[in-house]
């Protein structure tokens, strides 16, 4: 037995038993707050940035606005193939993404609560993209937002996924002498778009 097989069995072997999770009465959480407001409010919070469109057709003219000078991009927004300059189809590994400029995917949860919205491995084609990405680009359906992360957990219970992840702002890390460094280990920016 190798190490890693012995540890592992040994903490197999230690497992806690498992307990039920409460359950809990998430009207007690209802307060009237309106939703939309509260999101855009934690995303600024954490460094994003928020922009209303009427329509989700419209986010891709307001991006190439918003970032003209960009090479290498990527959507998975229905329609946007003249976005897209690159193909990951192409790619024989996910390194290969290092200068990828824009990334826009669509996310079905938004957290009022934190400005948090949930990506699954139905929004990415590839895990690493929106980490890697210099600026990250989320699409989201107002309607799509809830209260508190208790709710979003019950949207991603129902759900069959191997991978998700809730992002909210840009990376960020204020380690060192308290000094707030944005993009030091994902995306220099987070622009969520609203429809």
């Amino acid at each position: 037995m190798s190490s890693r097989e012995h540890i592992l069995s040994r903490a197999k072997a230690n497992k806690p038993d498992l307990l039920e999770l409460p359950n809990l009465d998430l009207n007690v959480f209802v307060d009237g707050r309106d939703l939309i407001k509260e999101f855009k409010t934690k995303i600024e919070v954490v460094g994003g940035n928020v922009v209303d469109v009427v329509v989700k057709e419209n986010v891709i003219s307001q991006v190439s606005s918003l970032f003209p000078d960009t090479k290498a991009n990527f959507s998975t927004l229905e329609g946007t193939q003249d976005f897209n300059t690159i193909s990951l189809e192409a790619l024989n590994k996910p390194h290969e993404l290092e200068d990828l400029d824009i990334l826009i995917l669509e996310s079905d949860i938004g957290v009022a609560e934190n400005g948090a919205l949930w990506l699954s491995d139905n929004q990415i084609p590839i895990r690493v993209l929106p980490f890697i990405t210099k600026h990250l680009v989320l699409v989201l359906n107002k309607e799509n937002i809830v209260p508190f992360l208790h709710q979003a957990y019950q949207k991603i219970a129902s759900s069959e996924t191997d991978f998700g992840v809730f992002i909210s702002g840009p990376s960020k890390t204020a380690d060192i002498e308290q000094s707030l460094v944005i993009g030091a280990q994902g995306a220099l920016s987070l622009t969520v778009f609203i429809y």
